[in-house]
């Protein structure tokens, strides 16, 4: 097999990746060859761990499954945990933030979702996306007629959950303006739009993680397809958007690689990290930076 040359790789020992969207399809598979080649990283010493707007309770199926042995972001860097979940530290959304929040978007006539370390708060279990979600993270919902206080001082993420993926785009300005610097209103897929701590993000866990394993930035490979995977692409040495992603995200990474649904992730794990693709195993979106050379 004749891969990239050891020239055309950057010098990566951790890899971390967004997990929808870009480690799993869109049916949330895992495919074979997604997980061989994070156990090839793994044989060859090179770390792997996750960073998702997943919650921390949503993050066990996965962390398990990938034999994950380091420190994990969830809700968008809103919490580190360990692999067994517990907090390493967290960042909680200040409660007028999470008032004004739930406020705002039933004005919209969207019932807002609150995430706390381990449990997940709804008014209404028909809404749009609610069972998508349950599967997604392994986590029943709590169905209340109204969030308590108790609720309002523990949430970690709010996600609003709606089939118009216009209006949940001007419900991100609106939200955003409202709050100001008090939290971040950010797109974790087009159907959903969360808010965390304003100090939240996936840029943050990355840093954290690295600092935890003593791994520069420079030799940290992150990917990842959302506007909330764009802070990891600022901090990491190199990065990879996937094909699936918005062109603001695939431009903010150093390289593209292939959809979600086509093995992006282990394509560019191949090429990138481990030395195997095979020439012209790479897909080339239209006047986007390939997996045949990075941005400049």
């Amino acid at each position: 097999m004749t891969g990239a040359t050891a020239a055309d790789r950057p010098d990566i020992k951790l890899v971390i990746s967004d997990i929808d969207g870009t480690l799993v399809t869109r049916a949330k598979v895992l495919t074979i060859r997604a997980r061989a080649a994070i156990q090839a990283m793994q044989a060859g010493g090179i770390a792997f761990t996750v960073a998702s707007a997943r919650p921390p309770a949503g993050l066990r199926d996965m962390v398990g499954k990938l034999g994950i042995d380091t420190l994990v972001g969830a809700v968008n860097g809103g919490a580190i945990i360990r692999p067994d979940l517990t907090i390493v530290e967290q960042l909680a959304v200040p409660v007028q933030a999470v008032r004004t929040t739930v406020a705002m978007l039933r004005q919209q006539g969207i019932d807002a979702w609150l995430f706390t370390a381990d449990k997940w708060f709804l008014r209404d279990p028909n809404g749009a996306h609610v069972d998508h979600e349950a599967k997604t993270i392994g986590l029943e919902p709590i169905v209340v007629t109204e969030f308590d206080e108790a609720d309002l001082g523990r949430t970690l993420k709010i996600v609003a959950a709606s089939h118009n993926h216009a209006l949940l785009g001007e419900c991100e300005d609106i939200i955003q303006a409202a709050l100001g610097g008090a939290a971040l209103a950010t797109r974790s897929q087009a159907y959903y739009l969360d808010i965390t701590n304003a100090g939240a993000n996936k840029g943050g866990a990355v840093v954290r993680i690295a600092r935890h394993l003593g791994i520069p930035l420079e030799n940290v490979l992150t990917i990842g397809d959302g506007a909330n995977d764009a802070p990891m692409f600022g901090v990491s040495g190199f990065s990879v958007a996937m094909g699936n992603a918005s062109d603001a995200v695939k431009h903010a990474a150093r390289a593209v690689t292939d959809s979600c649904e086509e093995e992006g992730f282990a394509k560019a794990i191949e090429r990138y990290v481990l030395g195997t693709a095979e020439p012209g195993d790479h897909h080339a979106p239209t006047s986007k930076p390939t997996l045949e050379g990075a941005r400049p």
